[in-house]
């Protein structure tokens, strides 16, 4: 029975062996040389290539040794980004897409070929580089990005990427990725804000014993026509740095690319401020309707209450559920208060206008009482003196008494128009008699603009509660605008150049 089991041992572990062969053998294909079908110079390539893979493991990590170094230790990763395009900026997802070709450059001191004596001699190989073909396995550093979301290596027509062996044992590899990129996003300042995103990339198993990247010269190209993929920012600066990080299991060695994004400001100035402040200024055209139109002021009201409110909404689906307050939620914010607040405004302006009509209906019917208790006294003229009417309630009143012979004197009448035009109310200071034409011929020139405010004041006085409310509004309102107008671009106007300093 042992024998058996030591038999089928040795029979799985000559298969095993035979396989490991059969994959070396199949990593290189040799293949004999016809001038009529092959090119000299790839077969000469690829004829070393063989040589150098004959006893290559790719599993084992170089030794680190140089040209310049010939002492083991961790194996030095120059690398370089050529970065071709930034777009798809999501502040939701707080992600940006990225298309770069990711160079690493590493020496392999099993790969030199300068003094390689193989099937062609050292003195046939007067080539620089070799191109490995993609059959054919060597070590590459298991290099990860740290705030990778998603990604694809790019295959159409074939894998765009190369690997190359220099005759020292240097090693170019270049690939072209597109990766989908996590990115921390401060939106407190949005839509003026600028944002700070990073490519990070680091070894995933191996620590600075084993691997230390560095970055090349030049480190970091962004191509000329990056900018146009981005229609709502700009790339301002970028930086190389480290991000090399302790951990539980050791020191791994990471380098980071920072890209600052400004944002272009003029598509939310076209498409969300300058249509907002026009809702704002269409709310207030309701202060000009009469009150009583209540058909006409309440549909404008919640029309563009209504619109607004909306237009919040759309912002807001774009956009994370931050628990602080954007610059564009304020912006909002205040344009939906204006307009409720014209809105409150007209509820004011119906409930006084309805309380005056009511105040005067009964001063009415008190009048129209009083004068049925005296209408047959001697004394009508007297009583009329001390009553207010108006023209047509004169008339009125007047044929009530066809079969009495009375007459009205002039002055009667006169009394009546007095009472019922009533001295203005903030014409105390004047005599009686005197009108605004009059002083406004008396006073120095200097002194006008205070008569016309006094008139001003004459005439508002002069209307009801519900007409004054709506004339103060058309100036309080505005005002109180261009106030939050002047305070909210100081602000953050200021926080913007604060930034770029």
């Amino acid at each position: 029975m042992k024998t058996q089991l030591c038999v089928s041992l040795l029979l799985t572990l000559s298969l095993l062996s035979t396989s490991a062969k059969k994959a070396k053998t199949k990593s290189c294909k040799r293949t004999a040389f016809s001038r009529h079908t092959t090119n000299y110079q790839a077969w000469r390539e690829q004829m070393t290539v063989c040589d150098l893979l004959q006893d290559y493991d790719a599993a084992v990590r170089p030794s680190g040794r140089t040209p310049y170094n010939d002492t083991r230790g961790a194996v030095i990763v120059t690398t370089s980004l050529n970065i071709r395009s930034i777009s798809a900026v999501s502040e939701k997802n707080m992600e940006f897409v990225a298309q770069f070709r990711f160079r690493q450059e590493w020496y392999d001191d099993r790969l030199r070929f300068i003094e390689h004596q193989g099937l062609l001699s050292s003195d046939y190989r007067n080539f620089e580089f070799i191109h490995v073909a993609r059959d054919q396995s060597l070590w590459i550093p298991d290099t990860f990005f740290q705030n990778e979301k998603n990604g694809w290596y790019h295959m159409l027509n074939q894998e765009n990427r190369f690997l190359k062996i220099r005759s020292d044992g240097k090693l170019i590899y270049d690939r072209r990725l597109t990766l989908h990129l996590a990115c921390s996003m401060h939106l407190s300042r949005y839509p003026m804000d600028h944002q700070n995103c990073e490519i990070a990339f680091a070894s995933y198993a191996y620590t600075t014993a084993d691997i230390e990247y560095i970055w090349d010269v030049p480190a970091i190209q962004i191509h000329e026509g990056a900018n146009g993929a981005l229609p709502n920012f700009e790339i301002a600066s970028f930086k190389n740095g480290s991000c090399t990080s302790k951990t539980n299991t050791g020191t791994y060695s990471c380098l980071k690319v920072e890209i600052r994004l400004n944002r272009v400001f003029s598509f939310f100035l076209l498409q969300l401020y300058i249509p907002s402040s026009m809702l704002v200024g269409v709310a207030w055209v309701s202060y000009w309707i009469d009150w009583k139109s209540t058909a006409a002021r309440v549909p404008l009201a919640i029309v563009t209450l209504l619109t607004m409110i909306t237009t919040s909404h759309a912002i807001n689906s774009n956009l994370p559920p931050v628990s602080y307050a954007k610059s564009i939620d304020i912006w909002v914010g205040a344009c939906v208060v204006f307009i409720f607040f014209s809105l409150i405004e007209y509820a004011v302006v119906n409930y006084m206008g309805i309380l005056d009509e009511h105040r005067q209906m009964k001063k009415a019917a008190c009048n129209r009482s009083r004068l049925s208790n005296v209408i047959d006294n001697d004394n009508f003229g007297e009583s009329l003196q001390s009553l207010t009417f108006s023209p047509q309630e004169k008339k009125r009143l007047i044929r009530r008494r066809p079969k009495k012979n009375m007459e009205m004197q002039e002055g009667d009448f006169e009394a009546i128009e007095m009472v019922d035009r009533g001295p203005p109310r903030s014409a105390g200071l004047m005599e009686e008699g005197w009108t605004f034409h009059d002083t406004t011929d008396l006073v120095y020139i200097g002194q006008r603009k205070r008569v016309e405010l006094v008139r001003w004041c004459s005439v508002l006085s002069s209307r009801g509660r519900a007409e004054r409310i709506d004339i103060i509004a058309r100036i309080i309102f505005p005002i109180a605008f261009i106030l939050f107008n002047f305070a909210y671009w100081s602000i953050y106007l200021e926080e913007e150049d604060l930034d770029e300093s």
